[in-house]
C-alpha cells in the first residue's frame, strides 16, 4: 500500500464520524433550544430537526452551543472566546463542570497507523475529538485536553495548560483551603475536575 493511499485512508477514518448524526439539543443565543440530530466539525455545529432533513451549519453568531446525547454519556459544548489575540473567533469547548467557576476542555485524540508490508511506515496524527462521544471524563489513554476555567463575570477564560500550579494558586487565591491542598499534593493537574467541584461546593459564595 503506497503512502498516498495510506494518507487517504487516514483522512477517511478521521472524518467518517462527521457524517454521523446523534441525538442532540442545539441552544441558540436567545435562550431557545431545539431537539434533533447534530455533529461538530471544524468549530461548526451541524444540526437537523429530523433525519429526513438536510443538516444546516451553525456558528457562534446565532448559536450558544450544542449538547450531544449518547448511550452512556452526554456532552455539552459551548462557544467560548479564548482571548482577543490568538483566537479572535469563539471556539467550541466541552463544558466539563458548571458552577460559579466553569471548567472547559478541548479534547484531542492521538492515533497511529500500523506498519505495512514489513516496512516501518507509521503515521501519528492528532485531531480534535468532537464528532463522537469522547469526554474529558473518559480517561482514555490516547486523549489529551486543553483546560480552561472561567467565572461568569470574566470576558475570557484562564488557560491552565502551562504553569498549572502557579495559575491555579492565583485563580483560586480566594480559597485558602484549596491552596493548602495543592501544597500538600492533594490537587494536581489530572485532578482539575475534583478541584473545580471542590471550589464550587465549598469555597464559592
Amino acid at each position: 500500500m503506497n503512502k498516498k493511499l495510506i494518507i487517504f485512508f487516514l483522512i477517511f477514518i478521521a472524518n467518517f464520524g462527521f457524517c454521523q448524526n446523534q441525538d442532540a439539543i442545539i441552544l441558540f443565543n436567545d435562550g431557545s433550544s431545539v431537539e434533533g440530530f447534530g455533529s461538530i466539525n471544524k468549530n461548526k455545529i451541524y444540526f437537523r430537526a429530523s433525519l429526513d432533513d438536510k443538516a444546516d451549519s451553525w456558528s457562534y453568531d446565532m448559536v450558544k452551543g450544542i449538547t450531544l446525547l449518547g448511550f452512556e454519556s452526554t456532552i455539552k459544548y459551548e462557544y467560548v472566546l479564548l482571548d482577543e489575540f490568538s483566537k479572535p473567533e469563539p471556539q467550541l469547548l466541552e463544558v466539563v463542570e458548571e458552577g460559579n467557576v466553569v471548567l472547559y476542555a478541548r479534547i484531542r485524540e492521538t492515533y497511529q497507523t500500523a506498519s505495512f508490508n514489513s516496512s516501518s511506515f507509521n503515521v501519528s496524527s492528532t485531531r480534535m475529538v468532537t464528532n463522537s462521544i469522547v469526554s474529558f471524563r473518559s480517561g482514555r489513554d490516547n486523549v489529551t485536553a486543553e483546560i480552561y476555567v472561567k467565572r461568569a463575570d470574566e470576558k475570557y477564560p484562564t488557560s491552565l495548560n502551562s504553569s498549572f500550579y502557579k495559575k491555579v494558586a492565583m485563580y483560586f487565591s480566594d480559597c485558602e483551603v484549596i491552596n493548602k491542598k495543592i501544597d500538600k499534593g492533594e490537587f494536581s493537574k489530572n485532578k482539575i475536575l475534583e478541584l473545580v467541584q471542590y471550589y464550587n461546593d465549598i469555597c464559592s459564595e
